[in-house]
Order: C-alpha cells, then structure tokens, then sequence
C-alpha cells in the first residue's frame, strides 16, 4: 500500500511539474495538434489508440516489479498530461526548442525516460537471455 502511495505521489507531482511549466513557459509555447514529432493522424483515431495504449500501460503496471513499474509511471505520467492538454486546449503544448530537434514538453521527456529505463531493463533482464518474454 505505502509502495503504491508513493507511484501515485509521484505520478501526481510529474504531471503537475509538466502542466506548471507549460504554465511558466506559455509565452514561448506551440499549440501541437499532432503526434510526436508533429505526424498528423486524426482525433478518432488518436483518442482510441491512446485508450489501448493506456490500458496496456495500467495493465503492465499491475503485473511487473519496482523498477519497471518505475518506468511505467513516467510514461503513464507524460501521457496523462499531454492528454491533459489535449482536453483543455485542443493541442498538446510544447515549449522545449533546442533547434536540432522537434519542439517538445516535460511529458515527453518522461515518456523517454521511461522507455530507456524499459529498455534497459530489458537488455539486462536474465529472462531475456533464457528466452521468457517480459510482455
């Protein structure tokens, strides 16, 4: 229970930081009404695969160990506030611009983070080297 608390607190304080810096940043902001890296795809289809996706992620969550479920908050968190913005503006808000890349937000680094933390767990996993899946 005190383990599931802290998931929660820090899934909380994740979307929370994302939202305030979108918040403080808004000046130097874009409205992105597409996907990652600005791919269009339709609403309809957007919101769908997102609910499958958010399941899987809920799903996973439920059923791995510390570190991985650790991962999985991130993504969880940055999915959870870019849905967030979504919602209330119609567009996901990016402000980050280092110029050698596509201007993107915090939840964006978190889904990252959580992928390279997934990945490197999966690349040190012993069941990968004994031939049992992870998914």
């Amino acid at each position: 229970m005190k383990t599931n608390f802290r998931f929660l607190f820090l899934l909380l304080s994740l979307v929370s930081l994302d939202q305030l810096s979108k918040f403080i940043f808004h000046e130097n902001s874009i409205c992105n009404k597409n996907i990652a890296w600005s791919i269009p795809i339709a609403p309809s289809v957007f919101y769908f695969l997102w609910a499958i996706i958010f399941l899987f992620l809920i799903y996973c969550f439920l059923n791995r160990k510390h570190f991985e479920k650790t991962a999985l908050v991130f993504i969880i968190s940055g999915g959870i506030s870019n849905i967030i913005d979504r919602l209330a503006h119609g567009c996901v808000i990016d402000f980050i611009d280092i110029k050698i890349w596509p201007v993107f937000n915090l939840a964006d680094v978190y889904i990252t983070i959580g992928i390279l933390m997934l990945l490197l767990e999966y690349i040190k996993s012993p069941s990968r080297k004994t031939g049992h899946q992870n998914f």
